[in-house]
């Protein structure tokens, strides 16, 4: 179940007039990194480059790293993508809780630390791409000075605080089952027990039963299973680890049960699963 509701249409609105005014793409998305609005998702290089087949799971590889720098550091991070242009990416918090991503891309700084040609023609190199067809595109990229960056980083504070104060985003459910959800999900990889949960939020083990039922509409065991397959889903479509790793990644130490779990909860075996991502 989703935490929050989003508003798509307003939010898409608002930046869409982002992208209008500044020439760069913006993308929001919710904790689990999934898009919720965008502006105009790519430049003319990018959409070039993401004709190599590799291209798109690079991309999506280098939005969760980055993702997870902005929620470990809080802070927004500033990066070069896995496809030599520059990108940002802030993290939206309600009371210490991650609740979305806002990130702005596919441009160029002006002291060429985060993007530069010679960074550019390895990465067209990389992908097998034409060079002489490429680096023109690259060059209608915008660049952005130093002063235009703090601008970008005050609008986009703007920004976020508009969602909060217009409504756009509006808590779905209570501020404990969030926390309770995010605890699950930042400790995924770990056996977890009703006991620990209960001792981590102060509640009775009738308490949080009764909180599942009334907001999961599941029972606490059933929660993290689902919690451990959408990791082993992820990571199956993103990245290219072992079935072993998956498994112990998401919380299996018994590799053979999660084979037999993935089947019948997925209707397919893992490997067959991520066959039909591609």
């Amino acid at each position: 179940m989703k935490r929050y509701i989003f508003d798509k249409e307003k939010i898409e609105e608002s930046i869409s007039d982002f992208y209008a005014a500044t020439g760069i793409a913006t993308v929001l998305y919710d904790a689990d990194g999934e898009t919720v609005a965008a502006s105009r998702a790519y430049t003319k290089y990018c959409a070039a480059i993401r004709k190599n087949d590799g291209c798109a799971l690079e991309c999506s590889r280098s939005n969760y790293v980055h993702m997870d720098e902005a929620k470990r550091t809080g802070e927004t991070v500033f990066y070069t993508c896995h496809a030599g242009i520059m990108e940002a990416i802030k993290p939206i918090f309600y009371e210490d809780t991650l609740i979305a991503y806002l990130q702005i891309g596919q441009f160029r700084d002006g002291a060429g630390r985060y993007s530069n040609e010679k960074n550019v023609e390895g990465k067209i190199a990389l992908y097998g791409l034409d060079k002489k067809e490429m680096l023109p595109l690259y060059r209608e990229i915008p660049i952005v000075s130093s002063e235009k960056l703090q601008a970008l980083q005050n609008l986009m504070n703007t920004m976020v605080k508009s969602f909060w104060g217009d409504g756009l985003i509006r808590s779905k459910r209570s501020m404990l089952s969030v926390k309770i959800e995010q605890y699950i999900k930042e400790h995924i990889e770990e056996k977890i027990y009703v006991e620990e949960l209960c001792k981590a939020f102060f509640l009775s083990k009738n308490a949080l039963y009764a909180l599942f039922e009334r907001e999961f509409q599941s029972t606490v065991n059933e929660f993290i299973l689902s919690e451990r397959m959408k990791s082993a889903k992820r990571l199956l479509k993103e990245t290219n680890l072992p079935l072993a790793e998956i498994a112990a990644a998401c919380g299996f130490d018994d590799y053979n049960y999660f084979i037999r779990i993935f089947k019948k909860k997925s209707g397919v075996p893992p490997l067959q699963y991520k066959k039909m991502q591609k």
